[in-house]
């Protein structure tokens, strides 16, 4: 069982999908866009895998753990942890 953070879109989303197509079952997390989240399980779904999804802020300890616990609760053991959310916070002179 594979946990995918940030997994509803980019590098995240392609992750989940390809970890779904070596056979794991993904809980796909994401922090604000469920739409994205939910294409991203009917992918998985539509190519016969097991996909979940999960609202989690990963900066927030009490989010991460509620994250895990269902995981483990739905999918079983987690085997594959991808910690691809991730925050820019650039301060370029052009923006």
């Amino acid at each position: 069982m594979a946990l995918v953070t940030g997994a509803s879109r980019g590098i995240g989303r392609a992750i989940a999908i390809a970890l779904a197509h070596e056979g794991a079952s993904v809980m796909v997390n994401y922090l604000k866009e469920r739409e994205r989240a939910e294409e991203t399980v009917a992918v998985i779904k539509e190519s016969g895998g097991n996909a979940m999804i999960f609202q989690a802020d990963v900066r927030v300890s009490e989010e991460v753990q509620n994250l895990i616990q269902e995981t483990s609760n739905t999918l079983g053991r987690l085997d594959i942890l991808v910690n691809n959310a991730g925050v820019i916070s650039d301060s370029l002179i052009l923006r």
